[in-house]
């Protein structure tokens, strides 16, 4: 089956031919006349192809949960917005401020008006729907994070891009539905296509369930997931773990959409972005994980591992058994997606046949990654996404597909909108016991909706770390002033005290302003337009 990955092979030509002046403009054809470049069909649909460039990447799905009370990145832009230190000008609220991406997705549904002529009518109906719910993905994330922004629709002159104003958040959600529903949903079918990675009907389904489910709008969360659930096109796969290696791409119906990648030609960094210094990738350790993400993960009897002394529970006395100078027994006997997520002091590199290839030597001595020497180290490293059976030339040329939306996802989507209308819990709680099923976690039992709520918060955090949504549950949860704040620390190491206290990392701030970022400095210094500035960014 053809994917879409041999088209973003060639983006490198597509955007060779494009460039754009400044904010939003219209990006012209280098060597190709305009009326060539639209009157050819595979050209044409190319552009369309190249659009999905414009969802996420490694660094809005692995690396966006810096940003969250989950981790800290080793330095830059993300660590600045997870402790609080960001400012107008930081790199990571400039990143965030996407009307490049909105020029040249406004640009190529301007070039299919031009290649009507050239393409079939399903084609035009099924290329605009793609490059309208790529649109809107985008324009949706600029309304979650910034609120008021810019609603251009169309590609602009620089004087005009410099004239442009705010539309309000409500508008531009009313917009992004809009799109969504009356014109995505009904052409994405007008053509069938048979490669992977291109949006299709329950992917639309599944975004407008995520997007309904941020804005509280409950009964329409139940009515798409009801869709995505009832369409018999997905399940979860049966390996955690295994689903973030590169052996599942392609081999599981969990994932619904996914940014592609296909190594040697498209490829990412992760590998070595993620992995520690002394492993076979040779790695920069950049997402660093923290001990209240680690205390989330339940003992295997599904109690937090807080209470297993209080209650008696077997597993208390064998992790304090399992000790030794190079093995931490605290991580032992928990939900096994501790396991596949992070990395810990002396925990080993295994391979899928099980053969072990290294140990994180962060507390070690002797270990290139020893805390002393790498004073940035919490004791935890993302382990998500990284290939554990490559080699060191695979260590920039990962080809791992970065999940976007996933079943999982649904389920709890689903799960946490009868919660909160508080109706018909038991299949909220049936939703949320499939996936501790896959898991080989305990059933939750039923409860009240206070506490169920605090479940699926619990299953929510530990399912999906590092998969880019963290910061949006607490921040439209409305709970970021409670967890992004304070002293946070990482693992206990001797290096850092004999008597294994935890690291401590940084002192976090929170100030209410943050849950919405500030318009960039480099676009109001652009365009005074865009101001009133967002309240106590002034």
């Amino acid at each position: 089956m053809k994917t879409v990955k041999k088209y973003l092979c060639m983006l490198a030509f597509s955007v060779g031919l494009m460039s754009c002046d400044s904010f939003l403009t219209t990006p012209p054809l280098d060597q190709i006349s305009e009326e060539q470049w639209w009157n050819d069909k595979s050209q044409a649909e190319m552009m369309v192809k190249g659009a999905y460039q414009y969802v996420y990447g490694v660094n809005e799905v692995a690396l966006r949960d810096c940003i969250s009370d989950n981790a800290t990145h080793r330095e830059g832009k993300y660590k600045e917005i997870g402790n609080g230190t960001y400012t107008t000008q930081s790199g990571a609220v400039r990143d965030e401020w996407k009307y490049a991406s909105v020029a040249k997705l406004n640009y190529i549904l301007e070039g299919l008006e031009k290649a009507k002529e050239h393409i079939t009518e399903a084609e035009y109906l099924r290329y605009t729907a793609e490059v309208r719910f790529i649109r809107a993905f985008v324009y949706y994330d600029m309304a979650f994070f910034f609120g008021d922004v810019p609603l251009i629709k169309k590609t602009l002159t620089v004087s005009e891009s410099r004239e442009t104003s705010r539309q309000s958040r409500e508008e531009v959600l009313n917009f992004v539905l809009d799109e969504l529903e009356n014109y995505v949903l009904p052409n994405i079918n007008a053509l069938e296509v048979n490669e992977t990675g291109r949006v299709n009907e329950q992917v639309v389904n599944a975004y407008l369930s995520r997007i309904c489910l941020f804005e509280k709008q409950y009964g329409k969360v139940l009515e798409y997931t009801d869709k995505v659930i009832k369409s018999g096109d997905y399940e979860l796969f049966d390996d955690y773990d295994k689903l973030f290696r590169p052996t599942a791409d392609g081999a599981n119906k969990e994932v619904i959409f996914e940014r592609q990648y296909s190594s040697p030609l498209v490829v990412h960094e992760l590998n070595r972005n993620l992995s520690y210094v002394s492993s076979v990738y040779s790695g920069w350790s950049h997402v660093l994980g923290l001990q209240e993400l680690v205390d989330e993960y339940e003992c295997v009897h599904g109690h937090p591992v807080s209470e297993c002394e209080a209650l008696e529970c077997e597993y208390a006395q064998k992790r304090k058994e399992a000790e030794t100078d190079t093995h931490r027994g605290e991580y032992d006997f928990r939900d096994p997606r501790l396991d596949a997520t992070l990395m810990w002091p002396y925990k080993e590199w295994k391979a899928s046949d099980g053969t072990v290839r290294g140990y994180y030597g962060v507390d070690d001595p002797n270990s290139g990654d020893y805390v002393q020497k790498e004073t940035h180290m919490t004791g935890y490293l993302c382990q998500k996404w990284v290939d554990m059976d490559g080699e060191y030339a695979d260590r920039t040329l990962s080809g791992k597909n970065m999940t976007i939306l996933r079943y999982a996802d649904v389920l709890l989507m689903r799960a946490e909108a009868l919660i909160e209308l508080n109706q018909n819990l038991a299949e909220a709680v049936s939703l949320i016991n499939q996936v501790r099923d896959r898991a080989h976690m305990p059933f939750i039992k039923m409860a009240s909706q206070s506490v169920l709520r605090e479940n699926l918060r619990h299953e929510r955090r530990i399912e999906l770390a590092f998969e880019g949504l963290r910061y949006f549950d607490i921040i439209r949860w409305h709970i970021a002033d409670k967890v992004k704040k304070g002293k946070v620390y990482g693992a206990r190491m001797k290096a850092i005290s004999e008597d294994m206290d935890h690291k401590y990392v940084e002192e976090r701030f929170w100030d209410d302003k943050m849950y919405l970022f500030p318009v960039p400095q480099e676009a109001v210094d652009n365009n005074p337009n865009l101001l009133p500035q967002n309240k106590g960014w002034e």
